[in-house]
Parts: C-alpha cells; structure tokens; sequence
C-alpha cells in the first residue's frame, strides 16, 4: 500500500513538474499587458461600473507584481523586445490606461511611482483640450512629464474615440493633429475597433504600433508573433478576484 502511494505521489509531482516547464517555456514568447481605465479610493467608487477599479485593488496587485519580481516595461522596452531587437530578461509585464481619466493623476500614478513601475496612458485629444475635469487636460499632461517620468503618454485617437467609420482619410487627419499634440509612436484602438483601413491609416502616419481590446479570445496576452498593430491587452476589472489576476500573470494565454 505504502508503495502505491509513493507511486502515486511521485506521478503527479511529475506532472506538476512538467506543467511548470510547460509555462515556463511557453511564457518566453509573452508578456501579459493589463488594461486598466478609471482608478478611484474604494469609498468614493459608487458608479457600479466595473472599469473603475478601487485604488486599494489597484494597490494589491502593484504589490503582487512587485513582490513576483515583475519588471514593468516602457513602450519602447516591450516594443524592442517584441520586435527581437533586444533581450530584457526576467517576469515582465505592461501596464496601460485608456482614455486619460484625471483620476488616473489623482490615484494611480503616485502608487506607481511608489513601486517604482512603468506605465502608459493613451488619452483623447479632444479631451485633453477640452477642460472638462473628468479627464486629464494639457496643463495635467505636462505636469506628468515632469512628475512621473515612470508614465508615458500615448495616443487613443485625437477625436475619434466614438467615431464608428474610420475611414482612411478620416484616420490620417486625425492622427496628424493627435501627433502635434502628443508625439508618441504608440496608439491604442478605442474599444478595440480596428479594420484594415484604419491600421493602414495609422501604418501611414508613422505609428509603429497599436494595441487592441478583445473581441472574447483576443484578452489575452501579448505574443511576439502578433501583429504590431493588434497587440491585445487583458482588461482589469473592479470585480476580477486576485486568484484570477496571478492565473493571467502566470497562465501562457
């Protein structure tokens, strides 16, 4: 009976040992690039809107990386390395916001800064001309700059975030009057909406890479293999518990 039983136990630390090399070699190709919107304290996040993610969740998993070893990447970093012009070794991750939310400014990039991390927000330029105190404006932007250079500042589209056509000419205006105002060669897609059209558009007018939002299968992360002009992104929501977040950290999906 003994003897089974060590038999037994030493198949499934077998199994747990190649389940280990599995991930392992089949993360070397990944980076988990989490998505995150709106950051608010916990007490004030009264919308039910599960974008909005409490400022002490948000904490925790800084933590979980920090504590992990993640290294947090720049966009040139994660480009670079996606693009195998160079090597960054070691557990990496990106962290991303959308949409620009002056609440971003208030709550999250403090605590960045704090575990000294990396991030990136891709705003809206017309909102960050249009001083509507929901979303951080140029005056804010610039403070970010000089504030947290640990937080880059990319593109979300100048004034397109709701626009259905996308059409290609559409898109290359757009986009000139987004680089005057933000100089970046990074773009994220508003709700993740892309077509041919649109990414030959951005192609054109000099961004060198786009990330996306879903549809289903597409949360999941990023692989070298993926197109640089749809780099999908996890989304990170209020209600996502932390056994399901350390699963998209150290899952290979």
């Amino acid at each position: 009976m003994k003897k089974i039983i060590i038999i037994i136990l030493s198949f499934l630390m077998l199994i747990f040992i190649c389940f280990i090399a599995y991930i392992a070699i089949a993360n070397k190709s990944k980076v988990a690039i989490l998505g995150y919107h709106s950051i608010m304290p916990h007490k004030i996040n009264t919308s039910g809107d599960m974008l909005v993610v409490d400022r002490e969740k948000f904490e925790k998993e800084l933590k979980l990386l920090d504590n992990l070893g993640y290294k947090t990447l720049t966009l040139d970093e994660y480009y670079c390395w996606k693009n195998k012009t160079c090597k960054i070794k070691g557990k990496k991750v990106l962290i991303t916001f959308d949409d620009g939310y002056y609440n971003n400014y208030e709550y999250a990039y403090g605590l960045l800064k704090k575990y000294h991390m990396n991030a990136s927000v891709f705003v809206v330029g017309e909102y960050a001309l249009a001083n509507d105190k929901i979303h951080m404006n140029m005056d804010t932007i610039n403070k970010i700059y000089e504030e947290y250079p640990n937080v880059e500042v990319a593109s979300h589209t100048y004034a397109m975030h709701y626009h259905s056509d996308k059409l290609y000419d559409e898109v290359m205006e757009d986009a000139a009057k987004m680089k005057e105002l933000i100089p970046s060669p990074y773009f994220a897609y508003p709700f993740g909406d892309n077509t041919d059209e649109y990414i030959k558009a951005l192609k054109d007018s000099g961004y060198k890479m786009a990330f996306t939002f879903g549809p289903c299968r597409e949360h999941r992360k990023s692989d070298m293999k993926d197109d640089n002009y749809l780099v999908p992104r996890l989304n990170i929501s209020n209600d996502m518990p932390m056994w399901k977040f350390i699963l998209r950290l150290i899952l290979p999906m």
